[in-house]
Formats: structure tokens, sequence, C-alpha cells
């Protein structure tokens, strides 16, 4: 069906009220909705659509009515609204808009800003070849419903308003972030004084779901959430820690600063994404936060794990949640992920910031002071550019600026910064700078 008149419109609209089970069962084969123009589907109708769908004008479903949508991309363009009941078009119910397509993904192409205007009332997802997200970001008023597939954020955000309700996400349906340190989040608007969980569940990739949820106090905002690939030592750039650590990071995010904010986070993995160390250590396991005033992550008495359930079905086999209360403010971009209880190693040795290897006798090497004999050190030497100049896997004390690796065998190393990772008795790894200076 092409809808280029609005009076046209106005007479289906019309229809629907006289014969709703008329329009049920009507097939909508071709749409568009031009500027100017408004098409309603009335309340418990259902209206199926199998081609792509270009919105520019206004395009309203009431509450209980149906849009079976099958085509591959629904268009939301410039000055488009897709409005429910109530007088203002955004505060009622709504109906639902149902992406149920079967053989391919679907997309949603948001190509205006005015997010009030073209959010969704209500999405329902039963395409198991997923959803992905393309122009701006997705706005749901009221309900996001997983009945099979996933949301592909696509480097977009998923904007839940307050009091919008996400139902049916298990390990096979939920909102995929991306691997990479920067991307699409789910973002869930709070009054700040709800004081009940709030879920998100995301997942890296198609096949890794590390949901969260946060009970959060503090003042009204967005809580801005997504987890990537990995535990990198500075939170989004460096050496990965996959030993110690499970590979996942979870990135929180806040609009506004509030001091007095307090989160309870709870964050879920599976046992295929640990590292050995972590696997090894699990019981003892606690949810560290990345302190960016001295840009290293911290520990915590192990506060051990429970059972996966972030679900809307049944507990996930294999899945375990870590929890963490923070009380007293958070900042505006804070970073966890999961490690295991280590001793702080450093209490017990002297690490020194530099050496100046010029045969003074003064600072020539790289000297840990109380290092005993019976101590297992293995120390990593990195570039500024990121390159392995020197390691040893029983360090005694010995570097002097002279690299060992690659083309650097017994070559003396520029003066510079230098980026190094200690492993005391295979403990958590210890990360620091030297400065060569001769």
């Amino acid at each position: 069906m092409h809808l280029n008149r609005t009076h046209k419109l106005y007479i289906l609209f019309a229809f629907s009220i006289l014969f709703p089970s008329v329009l049920r069962a009507q097939e909508i084969v071709q749409m568009t909705v031009h500027s100017g123009e408004s098409f309603y589907v009335h309340p418990e109708a259902n209206v199926s659509v199998f081609s792509d769908l270009n919105n520019s004008g206004s395009l309203g479903s009431y509450n209980l009515s149906t849009i079976n949508f099958l085509g591959q991309r629904w268009n939301n363009m410039s000055g488009s609204r897709i409005v429910d009941e109530s007088t203002g078009g955004q505060t009622g119910l709504g109906g639902t808009i149902r992406f149920s397509g079967t053989t391919s993904p679907q997309n949603i192409n948001t190509l205006t800003n005015a997010q009030n205007n073209t959010g969704f009332p209500n999405i329902t997802l039963a395409n198991p070849q997923n959803l992905i997200l393309q122009g701006n970001d997705l706005l749901v008023r009221r309900s996001f419903n997983f009945l099979s597939g996933k949301v592909i954020l696509n480097n977009r955000n998923a904007i839940m308003q307050i009091g919008a309700n996400i139902a049916g996400f298990d390990n096979n349906k939920y909102f995929v972030t991306g691997t990479a340190t920067s991307g699409g989040s789910l973002i869930r608007k709070t009054s700040g004084s709800q004081n009940t969980q709030i879920i998100f569940p995301l997942g890296s990739t198609v096949g890794s779901y590390a949901p969260a949820s946060i009970t959060y106090t503090g003042i009204a905002q967005d809580l801005k959430l997504r987890v990537f690939d990995n535990v990198y030592d500075k939170a989004t750039f460096g050496n990965p820690d996959n030993v110690n650590f499970v590979t996942k990071t979870w990135n929180l995010s806040l609009t506004n600063l509030d001091p007095n904010a307090n989160i309870v986070l709870s964050a879920q993995h599976h046992s295929s994404e640990e590292g050995s160390q972590f696997t090894a250590d699990k019981t003892k396991s606690f949810l560290s936060r990345y302190q960016s005033n001295i840009e290293k992550w911290d520990s915590t008495n192990g506060t051990g794990l429970t059972p996966g359930i972030i679900s809307s079905g049944s507990p996930i086999p294999g899945a375990f949640i870590n929890t963490r209360t923070i009380s007293g403010g958070i900042g505006l971009n804070e970073y966890f992920s999961k490690s295991v209880v280590k001793e702080n190693v450093l209490a017990n040795y002297r690490v020194p910031v530099g050496i100046s290897p010029n045969n003074d006798g003064l600072n020539d090497k790289f000297v840990i002071e109380n290092l005993k004999a019976t101590d297992k050190v293995r120390i990593d030497i990195y570039n500024r550019w990121q390159s392995l100049v020197f390691r040893d896997t029983n360090y005694k004390n010995t570097f002097e600026g002279i690299g060992n690796q690659k083309g650097l065998v017994n070559n003396n190393l520029p003066d510079g910064t230098y980026y190094y990772i200690l492993y005391f008795n295979d403990s958590k790894p210890v990360t620091g700078y030297i400065i060569i200076n001769r």
C-alpha cells in the first residue's frame, strides 16, 4: 500500500474502527508515509508490512494493536513521528511493532535526531537473524520484548525511557555492544529514586552474554552500560591481563556527576571466559574497579560467586555473578571487571623508578630491593610503541638497559620511558614505568 494523501489515511483509519476484523487480516504490501501524512493502526488491529517502510510523516499505533514488520529496513526519515493514542502521542500505552523477519537480519535506520518523536512505544523482536541499528540511536518508550534474536547496536545506543521494561532476555536474546573499548551502549533513564534493580541484558558478541544489573540511588540521570572484551591494565589500552581476570570489562557512564550516589552492581560472566588463574581461585573472586587516579585496578576482599540468574528464564548453566556496593559517589566514567584476590606484593618490595646505566656504580641496574633468593620473578619491559624489548622469566636484578629481544639483543636501549610488567611468584601482575637516563 502506497500512502500519498492524508484523507486516504483517515478513510483507512475509519475503516479500521468499523471493521477491525477485516483490517486484522489485511496485508500491507508496500508502505510509505510522506511528510504531512498520518497513518494509525486501530486498537486490537493487526497489520503486516512486507516491504521496507519509509516514515516521513506520523505513524501511530494504538494500545493492543500490532504492526508486524517483515521487511528488511524500517526507515525513520527526517521529521517522522511514531505516536500512540495519547493526546500528545508520547505518553500512552501504544501498540507493538513486531520485527518478525526470519530469513535475514532486519534494520532500524533512524535518520532524524528528534528521538522523542521517532521513539518506538513497544518493540517485540521475533527474528532469529537479529535486528541491526543504523543511523542514529534507538529510543524505546515503554517496552522491549525478546522472543528470538539479538539487537546489534552497531556503535549506536539503545535508550530506554524511565520505567521502560525489557523482557524475554537470556543468553540467546540480548543487546550486542561490540568487542572494542568504545561503541554502542544500553542506556536506562532513571529518576534516581527507584531503588529497584535495573537489568542490562548485554553481551560483547552474538556468542558472549555478559549482562549486569544496577540498583542506583542518586539524582535523576541516564545509566549507560556496555561490555567489551579483554581487561587492559589502563582500562582502555595497554596490556591485557586475561589470566587473573574474566576476559570482560563493564563500562558504566553517567550523565551527571553525583558525589552522593550509591550503586549496587552485579555482573555476570560465563566460565568459558575466565582466565586460568581466575578459574583456580574463583571462590575468592571479586568485582574489581579501575582507579583512574593511580591507573590501577583495585583489590577487595573476595565476595564470592552466585549462580547466573540474570535471565528472564531459568538460571544459565556455567554462569556466575559477582556483586559490589559503592557508596559515596561514582565517577562519570567507570570500569569494572572480575579478578581474584591476591596480596599486594609491592608492600614487600621496593621497585625503582629509573636507572642510569653509565657504569658509575650508581643505579646502573634495575634492582628490586628485598628480593628473596626463593622468589621467582618474571619481568617484561616494553618501549613506547608497546614492543617487547626485554624479558626474564627468573629475574635476579640484572637489567641494565640492554635489550634481549629480536634485533635488540645485547644492544643498549635508547634513553626514555619504558613500561614494565612484573610477576612475583605467580601473583597478579604489577605494572609500572621505568626511566632510562644515561
